[in-house]
């Protein structure tokens, strides 16, 4: 996305283009946020690009698994418990 500086506004068309990229960006940074902070991905724990590239997959694996549990577990609607007719 294009930024403003001091003394230089975004021109109509950068503007535009912040507009059409923020709609797919968003969800994405929320999917890098919640690894960030429920995986503990702020910093890797590795030196080396093949443990670290290993570690982001990892996660990333985490994240879809959690994805997969919401969908299943959140998305159904709650079940009524079932009570006794009481006169």
């Amino acid at each position: 996305m294009h930024r403003a500086y001091k003394n230089k506004p975004l021109s109509a068309r950068q503007k535009l283009a912040n507009q059409l990229i923020s709609k797919k960006r968003y969800i994405v940074e929320q999917c890098f946020g919640t690894i960030k902070r429920l995986f503990r991905m702020g910093r890797a724990s590795y030196f080396g690009t093949v443990k670290v590239n290993a570690q982001v997959i990892l996660k990333s694996i985490c994240m879809n698994l959690k994805k997969a549990a919401n969908k299943i577990f959140v998305d159904q609607p709650l079940r009524r418990a079932i009570r006794p007719n009481v006169a």
